[in-house]
């Protein structure tokens, strides 16, 4: 495709003035930046007479109307389709939007002329840019602008270093090309299609990569960045810059609304004052001049920064959309922005990628990705909601049902409800199993062994987590059962939420987690429920390895682990034990290759020469490994520590399988398998394995098979007996029972007797804090109370800090009884008694430290005891020695008392005149207002008699001048226009001639239905109203069809149209000499009072008027076509007045009605139905039948068949108006 006035190379001449080429300028623009680049091309073009230049507005060209599609081209013009150009407006914010479509832009404007020069919307031009530009050449045809000549200084003034290197270098608003930049081109156009996010740094590399020319002459792109470093001067009206030609003013960050800063992004302690640069200031004030002289005010919002219902999208969504763009560049996610079909199935598709979780944090919490990009984007929510997918989960939840909704920021769809995994918890004894795996999988066999309820969500208050990544509630006793305690180095990762106890597979994993400073204890696994290894099995295993009958050895080996696994160890026991016999193989069933590739190279390496060993590393190695093996070999080291519980759960499945097992003897294999369980291979200091005694132990297994098999089948019955299932399930009832009564103790204590607490006294004591003093209590004279208030509000301060302090000590003494009752619960069935005796020391210390604490709360209280007995002394002598003071004394506080009893009496009388005060001037607001409005209603009763006065005038100056004596009728001014109706018109002619609207309601329904380029259909069209006024509305973009079988009425629709639409715009009305019917037939057409005809069938001559004429039936589904604009456009409203032939009518348009899908608006009278022998409501199910929905003129909700006629029925009007709106329909799940 070709942009319409490039059609081919072309080098532009020299410009008048200029000593270089004229460029082809161009720019992006999104809405909102189309008056910027309307003035930037004007500017451009006027000082490059007879350039050209190119606006490329970010919008479908759909969307855009008339005049705004004749001066821009669309992503369309540039090769971009629609589908691309809608997920890039979702995946790009605006700034990104612009960045990825300029190098597709520049690559098409190079096919056609060059040089081109982009320029940014926020860009002036004040002179040719010929002479910057002609060093350009196809050896160096990139031009490149940097923001500054000479470095910035470092004085706090912005913009400063910091920001020129946040911005980069080269100026992103100017990029000039030539000639042999179409290869660069080609490179940025792939980048940014691969990655959109790319676009936005690859400006500050592009000097690498192509030879380029810096532009250096200090009048190009003055900026905010320069313009304290270039002297701006003007002459005779022409602008230099350090004595060149001003050629370019960059007003990036410049807004309108704010004219006195050159640059809004650095409000804060500016470099450029434009109070310093009066020049400066007078460029600025002109660009807001020219900005809003080409349109800013008028100017429409960028479409793509909120979904198609309002939502505003949040940057975040997009950073997604973005990242799964790249990951999944074959398999793109539909954009909302998509062309949408009747079901919207782009956008729901996105919206159910949008509403759903992002992981599983987020589904328990109840959030989605939307709302969570929605909290992270905004700091307000970070504050409020510290923990939106854990303790705020139900509150930021609530937030986003509520406000985050109600503000368009998040769609309904994103509200989702918490997980199942928030479900309510039972309590009473279960245990609540999860994770997935062998480990869980024995967990479940011991739990079903117990007898102990059980279930896979967290609903029992003990809960045994296999996988510490699965979110748990708070509120659980969660145990975290875990290899070596959660302390193998392979098994490191994110832990979610802190678990109440951690449980080991074995001692030794217990002593390698205490090594690590975790207590843990000791889980019982039972033996797995495997069956033993079949002859048939172990055959389709080595014939899909491509083994035959050799002695194959199996091993593991996890990369991610390498040096513990130790298979390269292995490997040379193995060509030390066998060196070249070809009877033995090695299978390596490899996994973390991915992670460690390192490690799974120097592996495959070290096997490379060697053809009998096979390295697996298929999805499925592990069941491979064990279905068609000998032997089974693992020779893993110790690590510090010992344990080893995550190779020891491995090998028991092995086992399980009745395949023999060679290991080393230490760890959890040694302790869980034993001599009778396995081969072991005994370990040199540290744990290593001795490579002497793998080797034997290799050697004897190959030399008789048969004893290997039978060990296998031994080792099997006796682990079997060894790890009963009965007994590790009674072991974990006991320990699932100790564990329900610790959550008791501390998670369900409100539920226990009071009394039983032994902290309640504590927690009794705290609430005396809060008791005020008593000071009413009488005295024995009449001023103690009074007294008594004065000494308290002179003491309250300190009575306050008092209480602090009490409080202070409490809390101290309440934590560490808490802590204490905490850990004796927590160790009351822990037996290990050099655990206890640890335990017992640091009680001891704890009670240390306690006794210490105590000691200062004594000091505390004996000093807040001395405070109140000073106080008390003080009251108990103001009190008794009431009798005793002078007369002088109880004067002088008599007279105290009455000051202040005189002075809140002032303060009452002033509140009171200042109500009053309030009173008054709400009550003369209020007489203000109603004496304006009554002015208002005179005023607007005279606006009314003097338009009625001014209609009247217009129409007896248009009877007199408009030349319509050979059109009979009346004429009346309304919304339509003129309008010259049947002067025997006893209904609307008569509304007309004192109202300005004729059915407003419909007219404004019709309104809010019209397309751009749409097709309006006028069924009874009479004389016009409604065509006439929809003709004028459509304008240049649609078609107006008419029908009308009176001739009468037909001339003066005609006449009305002529009169009130200019010519250009008539062309587009056509008006159908025939009546709408159900199939093409001869009708009667009855003349009526109120204007027109009323159509009936000739076989149905009752009460025929004796005036009636011969009418031409048509159906219009096979009249109407391309001729009347319907087959090219869409028939987007019918509007059908035509009394009891509406069914009728309808039936006749069933085809168009079906294929394009348009609003109806009909007048529906049942009793003129009923006279053509329709039912009514027969009728309405039709419409139904058709999938149209049945709602009331000026209401948005459907009614159904009976409630309609019910309504009908008993009201007196006997015509309704009615809206069939097509019903949306759901798209097909799939299958």
């Amino acid at each position: 495709m070709e942009l319409p006035e490039e059609t081919g190379h072309q080098q532009v001449p020299a410009e008048s003035g200029s000593t270089g080429p004229t460029p082809h300028g161009c720019t992006t623009a999104r809405h909102g930046q189309l008056a910027g680049a309307r003035v930037l091309r004007d500017s451009f073009l006027r000082h490059h007479p007879g350039g050209r230049f190119t606006i490329l507005l970010l919008d479908f060209a759909s969307s855009l109307d008339e005049s705004e599609r004749a001066e821009v081209h669309t992503p369309a013009d540039i090769g971009v389709t629609d589908t691309e150009f809608a997920r890039l407006a979702m995946a790009c914010d605006g700034p990104l939007l612009n960045a990825v479509m300029l190098p597709r832009l520049l690559a098409r404007l190079l096919e056609s002329a060059s040089p081109v020069l982009y320029l940014s919307p926020a860009v002036q031009v004040f002179a040719p840019f010929g002479e910057p530009l002609s060093v350009l050449s196809e050896a160096e045809p990139v031009g490149l602008a940097p923001r500054v000549l000479r470095p910035l200084p470092s004085d706090g003034l912005r913009p400063g270093p910091k920001d020129l290197a946040r911005v980069g270098s080269f100026d992103t608003n100017l990029l000039a090309v030539h000639s042999g930049a179409e290869a660069v081109l080609e490179e940025w156009t792939t980048q940014v299609r691969a990655d959109p996010g790319a676009a936005e740094g690859f400006l500050e590399g592009l000097p690498a990569m192509v030879a380029h020319r810096v532009l250096r002459d200090p009048g190009v792109g003055l900026s905010v960045f320069n313009a304290g470093q270039r002297h701006l001067e003007v002459s005779d009206g022409e602008y230099t810059v350090d004595g060149s030609p001003l050629r370019s003013v960059h007003f990036e960050g410049f807004e309108p609304q704010r004219p006195w800063l050159f640059s809004a992004e650095y409000a804060d302690r500016p470099r450029v004052l434009l109070s310093d640069f009066p020049q400066l200031a007078g460029l600025c004030a002109g660009y807001r001049n020219a900005l809003v002289s080409r349109g800013l005010t008028d100017e429409r919002a960028h479409p793509f920064e909120r979904l198609p219902d309002g939502t505003l999208i949040p940057p975040g969504v997009r950073s997604a959309y973005r990242a799964r763009w790249t990951r999944r560049h074959d398999d793109p996610l539909p954009s909302p922005f998509e062309e949408r079909d009747e079901a919207g199935a782009a956008e729901a598709e996105f919206l159910e990628w949008a509403a759903a979780p992002a992981d599983e944090r987020q589904r328990v919490a109840g959030c989605s990705l939307w709302a969570h990009c929605v909290w992270e984007d905004d700091p307000t929510l970070r504050r409020d909601y510290p923990d939106p997918l854990g303790t705020d989960a139900a509150a930021f939840g609530e937030w986003c049902a509520g406000v985050g909704v109600a503000s368009g920021r998040i769609p309904p769809r994103a509200v989702r409800a918490p997980g199942r995994e928030r479900s309510e918890m039972t309590d009473q004894l279960g245990v609540s199993v999860l994770g997935s795996g062998e480990l869980a999988e024995l967990v479940r066999l011991a739990v079903r062994a117990s007898g102990v309820p059980a279930a896979d969500e967290p609903q029992y208050p003990v809960v045994l987590r296999c996988d510490p990544t699965i979110p748990v509630p708070a509120g659980h006793h969660l145990i975290d059962i875990r290899a070596d305690g959660g302390t193998d180095s392979a098994e490191q990762g994110a832990v979610s939420g802190e678990p109440t106890e951690i449980w080991a597979l074995s001692r030794a994993g217990r002593h390698a987690a205490r090594h690590a400073g975790v207590q843990a204890r000791v889980l019982g696994l039972p033996f797995p429920e495997h069956p033993p290894l079949g002859d048939e099995e172990r055959g389709t295993a080595r014939d899909r390895a491509g083994f035959s009958d050799e002695f194959v050895f199996a091993a593991f080996a996890d990369h991610t682990d390498e040096h513990r696994a130790n298979v390269l160890g292995l490997v040379t026991a193995f060509g030390t034990a066998f060196g070249e016999r070809s009877d033995v193989r090695l299978f390596v069933a490899v996994s973390g290759a991915e992670k460690s590739p390192e490690a799974a190279e120097r592996l495959r390496l070290a096997t490379a020469t060697d053809p009998r060993i096979v390295l697996w590393e298929e999805s499925d190695a592990a069941e491979m490994a064990t279905s068609l093996a000998d032997c089974v070999v693992s020779l893993h080291r110790s690590e510090s520590g010992a344990g080893g519980d995550r190779y020891a759960l491995r090998l028991l499945g092995v086992v399980a399988r009745a395949v023999p097992v060679i290991t080393v003897d230490h760890g959890s294999v040694a302790e869980l398998l034993g001599p009778s369980g396995a081969s072991l291979v005994r370990c040199q200091g540290g744990g290593e394995p001795d490579v002497d005694a793998a080797v034997a132990a290799l050697r004897e297994a190959v030399a008789d098979p048969g004893a290997t098999v039978r060990f296998g089948a031994a080792a099997r019955a006796f682990l079997s007996e060894r790890h009963s299932t009965v007994r590790a399930g009674e072991q974990l009832r006991e320990r699932v029972e100790a564990a329900y009564r610790n959550w008791r103790a501390k998670w369900a204590r409100d539920r226990q007797d009071g009394a039983d607490d032994p902290l309640r006294p504590l927690l009794v004591a705290r609430h005396a804090l809060h008791r005020p003093p008593e000071v009413g209590m009488g005295g024995r004279n009449a001023v103690t109370p009074a007294l008594r208030k004065a000494v308290l509000k002179a003491l309250g301060h300190y009575d306050e800090h008092i209480r602090d302090v009490i409080r202070s000590l409490l809390d101290g003494m309440e934590k560490t009884a808490s802590e204490l009752l905490r850990r004796q619960q927590e160790h009351s069935d822990d037996l290990d008694v050099n655990a206890v005796r640890a335990e017992l020391s640091q009680l001891s210390q704890h009670q240390e430290l306690l006794g210490s604490r105590l000691a200062g709360v004594d000091d505390g209280a004996a000093q807040l005891r001395a405070d109140l007995a000073e106080h008390d002394r003080r009251l108990r002598s103001l009190e008794e020695g009431g009798h005793a003071v002078e007369e002088s004394g109880l004067s002088e506080l008599a007279e105290r008392i009455e000051t202040l009893t005189g002075a809140v009496e002032r303060t009452l009388d002033r509140v009171d005149r200042l109500e009053r005060r309030v009173e008054d001037s709400e009550r003369t607001h209020q007489e203000q207002l109603d004496n304006g409005l009554r002015r208002t209603a005179l005023d607007v009763d005279k606006a009314l008699r003097g338009t009625d006065a001014l209609r009247r005038i217009v129409v007896r100056e248009h009877e007199r001048h408009g030349g319509a004596d050979h059109v009979s009728g009346t004429p009346v001014v309304c919304e339509a226009g003129l309008l010259r109706l049947p002067s025997g018109d006893s209904v609307m002619l008569p509304w007309l001639s004192s109202h300005h609207h004729w059915d407003a309601e419909v007219s404004a329904l019709i309104d809010s239905l019209l397309e751009p380029g749409g097709v309006f259909l006028d069924v009874g069209a009479y004389v016009g109203y409604q065509s006439v006024r929809v003709l004028g509305r459509l304008n240049h973009t649609g078609r107006v069809v008419a029908v009308e079988p009176d001739p009468t009425a037909r001339r003066l629709l005609e006449h009305n149209a002529e009169i009130n639409v200019a010519e250009p715009v008539r062309e587009r009305l056509t008006v159908l000499e025939c009546a709408a019917w159900d199939r093409d037939r001869e009708l009667l057409g009855e003349p009526v009072d109120t204007g027109g005809v009323r159509i009936r069938p000739t076989e149905d001559p009752s009460g025929a008027y004796p005036q009636a004429v011969s009418v031409r039936g048509v159906r219009l589904d096979g009249e109407l076509d391309s001729t009347h604009g319907v087959g090219e456009r869409n028939l987007s409203v019918v509007h059908v007045d035509v009394g009891g032939g509406l069914y009728r009518v309808l039936s006749g348009l069933e085809g168009l009605l079906g294929d394009h899908r348009p609003s109806v608006i009909c007048s529906f009278t049942p009793s003129a139905l009923e006279s053509l022998g329709e039912d009514p409501e027969w009728v309405l199910r039709r419409f139904e039948e058709w999938k149209y929905e049945i709602l009331l003129v000026g209401r948005n909700d459907p009614v159904s068949v009976e409630q309609l006629m019910r309504a009908i029925g008993a009201s007196e009007t006997r015509t309704v108006k009615l809206w069939l709106r097509p019903r949306e329909e759901v798209a097909p799940g799939p299958g």
